[in-house]
């Protein structure tokens, strides 16, 4: 009993786990993913890729650095939606149907978009073609995600092309608005643990940098009540000067005071002794201590 209880809970984790997985997809919202997809592929990421529309060498073609260099953010968006627009209508004109009238795109994820091609180009080279099997979608609440795998002029160091996913958000809304387009790079392993390497040491000598920063400028601060004590020294050395200039000065006074004291008890001594009404008859010049 207790074992088919046990088979009975798994069981029933099992089918829990199943019932966790993305739910389906109704015809609406798969309709839209793939129109997403087709806009993606067709418009998007072509103008993100060549830069231009209108014909290779035409006059009058707009490069997306161009773009990014002259245009703000809102003037980059209507400049953006025209040249995409235009091919649109080019594309509708012979029979082409993609579910909505216009493209509409947001300037800051179109910016963004311009910055990380412009950036990825010295190390992919060339991108294209597009090959629609390979996009796939995924919706994320109000968000339709689009992923179309690249690959690149320029080859890895084992010889193979490198390759790149342009990753396109679209509004999960009849509008299908281009909220953000970004080129991500795809990494070997081997790249992405140097990558992680070297910032892990660039981390830890920068922590390591700040460690020894800041011993230095405790070490200097130990030193300041030192100077203190120096420069305390010196004042208190300047005052006592004129202090011991002034005791000698007293005490050279007090001993001639006292000098003068006792010459007078031995004048008066001797002249009594000799029977002299007076201290006229003689003068002490010096007294001498005998040893």
């Amino acid at each position: 009993m207790k074992k088919l209880l046990a088979m009975l809970c798994m069981l029933t984790c099992v089918l829990g786990l199943t019932a966790c997985g993305e739910p389906a997809l109704d015809a609406a919202t798969t309709d839209k993913a793939t129109a997403a997809s087709l806009l993606s592929t067709d418009f998007v990421v072509p103008y993100m890729i060549y830069a231009y529309y209108g014909g290779e060498g035409s006059e009058g073609a707009v490069t997306a650095v161009s773009h990014q260099e002259l245009y703000n953010v809102h003037e980059l968006e209507k400049v953006t939606e025209d040249n995409i627009n235009a091919a649109f209508q080019i594309a509708t004109s012979y029979g082409y149907s993609y579910g909505v009238s216009s493209i509409d795109v947001e300037g800051n994820g179109i910016l963004n978009g311009l910055v990380s091609f412009s950036s990825a180009y010295a190390e992919l080279g060339e991108l294209g073609p597009i090959d629609r099997n390979k996009v796939t979608y995924k919706v994320s609440g109000d968000e339709i995600i689009v992923t179309v795998p690249l690959t690149g002029s320029m080859t890895d160091k084992d010889g193979n092309p490198k390759t790149a996913s342009v990753e396109v958000i679209f509004s999960n809304d009849i509008f299908l608005t281009v909220e953000a387009c970004t080129l991500n790079v795809d990494q070997s392993m081997g790249a992405l643990m140097s990558k992680a390497a070297m910032d892990t040491v660039m981390g830890m000598g920068t922590v390591f940098l700040i460690l020894i920063l800041i011993s230095l400028i405790i070490w200097a601060l130990g030193g300041i009540p030192k100077l203190q004590e120096m420069f305390a020294g010196k004042k208190k050395g300047n005052e006592e000067e004129p202090a011991k200039a002034v005791d000698n000065t007293t005490v050279q006074e007090a001993e001639e005071s006292d000098d003068l004291e006792l010459i007078a008890v031995i004048a008066a001594a001797i002249a009594a002794s000799e029977g002299a009404a007076g201290t006229d008859g003689f003068v002490v010049r010096s007294i001498r201590k005998r040893r």
